[in-house]
């Protein structure tokens, strides 16, 4: 199996992984959105093998953010600016989540965040998104490619 055949949707709400995917894992071909909506109708037209997603989300406009903001306040001691700041911290996985709830569940997906230290809140994730894998910042463009490889099997 190769990648150039494949096709990866990445989810980020800049342009960094973009930029370094295409320049250092260069095989397959990589469409953009910007947040989840977007995320949604580029899965529902077809044609994604899988999917790269940021975790944090500070540069889009706070009305693009999923999540329940009032319940996030709640959560954050009744602090909206801190709730808005858990949504951004947090969106990635505001995003798997709805993907999940729209049929994409088992869709192949990569979430850049170090889950290291966090190994049970990863493995909550994966038992719900049973092909999800994970890559910290510090990863080479050989692991991304494997994991790639790994996930699209």
């Amino acid at each position: 199996m190769n990648l150039e055949s494949r096709t990866v949707l990445i989810v980020e709400d800049g342009n960094e992984y973009l930029e370094n995917l295409s320049r250092f894992v260069p095989e397959p071909k990589y469409v953009q959105t910007h947040n989840g909506a977007e995320a949604l109708a580029a899965l529902q037209q077809g044609g994604i093998d899988l999917i790269y997603l940021d975790m944090r989300f500070d540069r889009i406009p706070l009305p693009e953010l999923l999540g329940d903001h009032v319940a996030a306040t709640r959560q954050q001691n009744g602090d909206p600016a801190r709730a808005w700041r858990y949504l951004q911290n947090n969106q990635g996985l505001y995003i798997l989540h709805h993907l999940s709830q729209n049929g994409f569940a088992t869709h192949p997906t990569i979430i850049s965040y170090d889950f290291s230290r966090e190994t049970g809140r990863f493995q909550f994730l994966q038992q719900k998104n049973p092909n999800l894998g994970w890559v910290a910042d510090a990863v080479t463009p050989d692991e991304i490619r494997r994991l790639m490889l790994e996930l699209c099997q």
